[in-house]
């Protein structure tokens, strides 16, 4: 992964932290920061570029270099687009509402460009203190998320990484038999260890994996895990390509999204 980093910005406050995190990302990585505002065809910015280009300027922290993109059109396209066309390694956006982020991601701007984007995209809540520390990422043992974790892996080469994995037993309510579970999940440690022994992982990565199985469904065994280990990244893979990508993300990807206290990042198939 060569290419710059690419912010996207609204321009409101809420969005420094999302700009201090791509900054810190592209000193790391030692690549170009691109920041982005999408201008709306016809608002008043439209009308005078060179103020929407010195607002967008206004944004960005002093001493911090970086390119300024204006397009014109619709956000969830052109980020996406822009992405393409000058090869970006990753997307950083923010979210409007910290606090109350439940009714965000659904038909807004970020959930349409994680629907659209073939380029990882780092979704910032919290304020930047450092580089990532504690990562958990979830997997449902597809090449997707196997995918997911590479790219993890790339762009945050030092931490460590929790692979989690839920299990649950069927008809829960009935199979009360403490055998029931205990072979349900040994049966899932089992295929969590063939998963990442057959994930093509770097050895260097496979070094750094912290596994684990957790009792529940996919959401509710991810999110434990971030709580358990105060993780300040969650790691995400979405299934699908295409237009059968678009519909597939809104199920535990975005519950995952609104729910998790932590940043996250979240990464499209290899299409």
């Amino acid at each position: 992964m060569k290419g710059p980093v690419l912010v996207a910005t609204n321009l409101s406050a809420r969005d420094d932290r999302a700009i201090d995190r791509a900054a810190m990302m592209a000193k790391l990585r030692g690549v170009e920061l691109v920041a982005v505002h999408v201008v709306k065809p016809g608002s008043k910015r439209a009308q005078d570029m060179d103020a929407a280009r010195a607002a967008l300027q206004d944004v960005i922290p002093n001493g911090v270099e970086a390119r300024l993109e204006l397009p014109v059109g619709s956000a969830p396209l052109e980020i996406p687009r822009l992405a393409d066309e000058i090869g970006a390694q990753l997307i950083v956006t923010g979210v409007a509402r910290f606090n109350d982020i439940g009714d965000y991601f659904l038909g807004t701007a970020v959930d349409h460009l994680l629907r659209q984007t073939l380029v990882p995209v780092l979704v910032v809540k919290r304020r930047s203190h450092g580089a990532y520390e504690r990562l958990v990422a979830g997997t449902d043992l597809s090449d997707t998320s196997a995918g997911a974790i590479r790219a993890a892996g790339e762009l945050f080469p030092d931490p460590p990484i929790h692979v989690v994995h839920g299990w649950h037993v069927p008809f829960a309510g009935w199979q009360k038999a403490l055998h029931v579970r205990e072979d349900t999940e040994k049966e899932a440690k089992k295929a969590l260890d063939t998963f990442l022994a057959d994930a093509g992982l770097p050895p260097a990565l496979k070094k750094r994996i912290k596994a684990e199985t957790r009792d529940g469904g996919a959401e509710r065994a991810v999110l434990d895990a971030v709580n358990a280990h105060d993780a300040d990244l969650m790691v995400l893979g979405t299934q699908g390509c295409g237009g059968f990508r678009h519909a597939a993300l809104g199920s535990t990807a975005s519950q995952l999204l609104s729910s998790a206290p932590c940043d996250a990042l979240v990464v499209p198939p290899e299409c």
